[in-house]
């Protein structure tokens, strides 16, 4: 509850698009972006040559690094991209990253749950709170033999001298 309200009340002193870890992120991915090299396939499709040569579709919203499909955050071949066509990089962040979807998810309050054993009083019955039932412990010694599930059997017997099921070596009377 308490996380909630600071939550919320952080969000609100926000002025950026995207949250402000997202909105650093993105940057710093532009600035790393700002000396590759970009060409254009289509007008969607770009390549990308950093250390090695990356495919983006802004489109299908796809790199061939795969971080963008992740996390549905542009990556710093993406950024790069996007920079080169010229477009907004915020139309191609996924909106749970924006700081109005961070404030729709706080802005709704935890009501606090009060304490049930304040206030009882005498009648507790009244009140509508269900006490548990008064037990008595059973007389005797506890049982410690184990109770068998009905789907166990007893194993039948077989007689170690002379193999024959339905007695023991005890009680054999087979010749020696």
């Amino acid at each position: 509850m308490v996380l909630n309200s600071q939550r919320r009340i952080e969000a609100d002193k926000w002025t950026t698009i995207l949250c402000p870890k997202m909105e650093t992120r993105l940057w710093e991915n532009a600035e790393a972006g700002r000396t590759w090299a970009v060409r254009r396939s289509s007008c969607t499709v770009f390549e990308v040559f950093a250390d090695y040569s990356v495919m983006i579709d802004l489109g299908q919203r796809k790199c061939s690094c795969r971080l963008w499909q992740i996390d549905g955050f542009p990556c710093t071949h993406a950024v790069a991209a996007i920079l080169a066509k010229k477009d907004s990089v915020y139309d191609y962040v996924e909106c749970y990253y924006s700081s109005d979807f961070f404030r729709k998810a706080y802005e709704s309050p935890i009501f606090p749950i009060p304490d049930i054993g304040k206030g009882l009083g005498s009648n507790s019955s009244a009140a509508g709170v269900m006490l548990p039932p008064i037990t008595k412990r059973p007389a005797g010694r506890p049982p410690t033999k184990r109770i068998k599930a009905f789907s166990e059997g007893t194993r039948p017997l077989k007689c170690s001298r002379c193999s024959v099921a339905g007695h023991n070596r005890k009680t054999c009377k087979a010749v020696i």
